[in-house]
């Protein structure tokens, strides 16, 4: 029954999503402010944090991509809890050349098979035996939302899959195309 409710709560919520109310955002304290649920005490994996402190405003609702952050941590460190080292990063990245501001969280579990990596943003798809497969629905229609692009793959070394990687770039904030 607990399962039940969780599914028609979190699939009321993906149908219901807001629209982004966009306001320029610092990507870097909103990664921050959400790793603080990720501390040692609280992690099931500990995660490695490389923020690119150049990186300028972006346009964002803040509550939204919370989400986003969170969503991508929580896949991260499920897809790496049978890791004999787990590990899970988030990134960010200013790339001047294009104007945006990218976030990238890697992992090294088992990475997507095939045919789940080409739905893997549709509702329900998903590789875990728990949770409703709504996950990365929510962060493709908030990325959608914020004019972000989107891409997961899986990490190879050698032909072998080593993990998986999601990134989203975002157009950097309006403030600093005048400044560039």
């Amino acid at each position: 029954v607990d399962a039940m409710k969780r599914l028609v709560n979190e699939f009321r919520d993906y149908a219901r999503l807001p629209v982004a109310e966009l306001h320029p955002l610092d990507l870097n304290a909103l990664v921050q402010d959400v790793l603080q649920l990720y501390g040692n005490e609280n992690a099931l994996v500990p995660v490695r944090v490389e923020l690119d402190l150049a990186c300028p405003s972006i346009q964002g609702d803040a509550q939204q991509l919370r989400q986003v952050v969170h969503n991508l941590l929580q896949n991260a460190q499920d897809a790496t809890e049978e890791s004999a080292q787990p590990e899970v990063s988030i990134a960010t990245q200013w790339v001047p050349t294009s104007g945006r501001v990218r976030l990238v969280v890697r992992d090294n579990g088992p990475g997507f098979p095939a045919k789940i990596l080409k739905r893997a943003f549709e509702p329900y798809v998903s590789t875990k035996t728990r949770g409703t497969g709504l996950g990365l629905a929510v962060v493709k229609k908030i990325a959608d939302e914020h004019g972000a692009r989107i891409d997961l793959k899986n990490r190879e070394l050698a032909g072998v899959v080593v993990g998986a990687q999601v990134s989203l770039s975002f157009q950097a904030g309006e403030q600093q195309h005048a400044l560039l």
